[in-house]
C-alpha cells in the first residue's frame, strides 16, 4: 500500500492545487508575524513553506512543534494549524492559545477537533482527502500552507507554477527515480544513514522522518555549514557502520559546496557509502519535490530489505493510548 501512495504523489500535487483554488481566506487584519504548527508528518509541509517564504516574506515567520505558542501571538498574528487528524495533541493545545489571543487562525485537516472546533469559531479551513497515513500527505499540506501564505500577501503566487514543473518532472522520470532508490538503499542497508543537507535542513527532516517510520531505522541529520562547526569533530572515530546521504541542490551556496568537499574528504577515510541525492529541475520547489519523492522511495525500498512494513507504526498507537489513559485517570 505504501508504494501506492508514493506513487500517486504526482497526482497528489496536483490535487493538492485543485483544492487550493477553491479555498478562500481575507482578512481585514495586519499581519505582522506567522506561527505555523504541526506535528510529524502534519507539519512537515509548514516547515517547507517556511524555508520557502524565508527569502521573500516581508514579516517573521516561525514553525512551532511543541504544545504551546510563544506568547508574542497577538491578534495580528497569522496562526496556521496542521494535524491531518485533526486530532493532534500539540495542535489542539495550540488552537487553543491562539483563540485565547484571537489570533488570525487557519486550519488544515482531514477531520477530528481541529475540523469541529474550527467550524464551531468559524475559521477557514483547508479539507483534506481522508483515509491517508499523515506522513504520505505531504503534497497536500505543502501546498495548502504555500496556499495560505499567497492568500495572505506573504509569498508571490510563482510557487505554482513550480509545483507544476515539480509534477511533470516526477512524471517523466518515475522509472529512474525508482530504479535509483532501491541501488541508494541497498547501500544503506545495515548502516546508521548520517544525513547532510547543503540547502534545506526541511529535506534533511523529511528523510529522517521516512526513515524512522518507513524503513524503521534510526538515523541522524545535519546541515551545512553547522555542522561544521560541531559534528565533524564527531568523525574522528567510527564506533559502527555508517552511510553518508548527502542532499544536494542547485541552489547550494557555493561556500557550502566547499565546505561539503572538505567533508567529504573526511567520510572517505574511513571507506564510508557516499550516497548523493541530487536534484532535478529548474525551480526552488520542483528540486526540492523531487529529492522528496527519491527519499520516500528509499525509505520504502529500504522497509522492504529490512523486512518491515512501511505502514505500521504501533508505537506511535501505543505512545497516544497511553496518553490518553493517563489523562483519564
Amino acid at each position: 500500500m505504501m508504494d501506492k501512495y508514493i506513487l500517486n504523489f504526482p497526482e497528489q500535487l496536483e490535487s493538492g492545487l485543485q483544492i487550493a483554488e477553491q479555498f478562500q481566506f481575507t482578512t481585514s487584519q495586519k499581519i505582522t508575524n506567522v506561527v505555523i504548527s504541526g506535528m510529524g508528518g502534519s507539519g512537515i509541509g509548514g516547515t517547507f513553506a517556511y524555508e520557502y517564504a524565508f527569502a521573500q516574506s516581508p514579516v517573521p515567520i516561525l514553525v512551532n512543534k511543541s504544545y504551546h505558542l510563544p506568547e508574542f501571538i497577538n491578534d495580528n498574528t497569522l496562526v496556521i494549524l496542521s494535524s491531518y487528524s485533526g486530532n493532534t495533541e500539540e495542535t489542539l493545545s495550540c488552537l487553543n492559545d491562539a483563540v485565547r489571543k484571537n489570533a488570525i487562525i487557519v486550519g488544515i485537516t482531514s477531520g477530528g477537533k481541529l475540523e469541529e472546533l474550527s467550524r464551531q469559531h468559524q475559521f477557514p479551513i483547508i479539507k483534506l482527502p481522508q483515509g491517508f497515513p499523515p506522513r504520505t500527505c505531504l503534497g497536500y499540506s505543502l501546498v495548502a500552507v504555500l496556499s495560505i501564505l499567497e492568500k495572505a500577501h506573504i509569498i508571490s503566487d510563482k510557487w505554482k507554477n513550480e509545483i507544476k514543473e515539480a509534477i511533470e518532472i516526477l512524471k517523466q522520470h518515475q522509472n529512474d527515480i525508482r530504479a535509483l532508490s532501491q541501488k541508494m538503499a541497498q547501500q544503506i542497508h545495515s548502516t546508521f544513514p548520517m544525513i547532510y543537507s547543503l540547502h534545506s535542513e526541511a529535506l534533511a527532516v523529511r528523510l529522517r522522518q521516512q526513515l524512522n517510520e518507513n524503513s524503521k531505522i534510526l538515523c541522524s541529520h545535519h546541515i551545512i555549514p553547522e555542522m561544521n562547526h560541531n559534528e565533524i569533530v564527531g568523525w574522528k572515530h567510527l564506533y559502527c557502520k555508517l552511510s553518508v546521504i548527502s542532499i544536494l541542490t542547485d541552489f547550494d551556496l557555493e561556500a557550502n559546496k566547499k565546505r561539503y568537499a572538505f567533508c567529504k574528504k573526511v567520510f572517505e577515510q574511513f571507506n564510508t557509502p557516499i550516497i548523493e541525492l541530487k536534484a532535478k529541475g529548474q525551480s526552488l520547489l520542483a528540486q526540492w519535490v523531487y529529492i522528496v519523492h527519491i527519499a520516500d522511495w528509499i525509505s520504502y525500498e529500504l522497509a522492504l530489505l529490512n523486512n518491515a512494513d512501511p505502514i505500521e507504526v504501533k508505537v506511535i498507537d501505543q505512545l497516544k493510548s497511553e496518553l490518553s489513559n493517563t489523562i483519564k485517570n
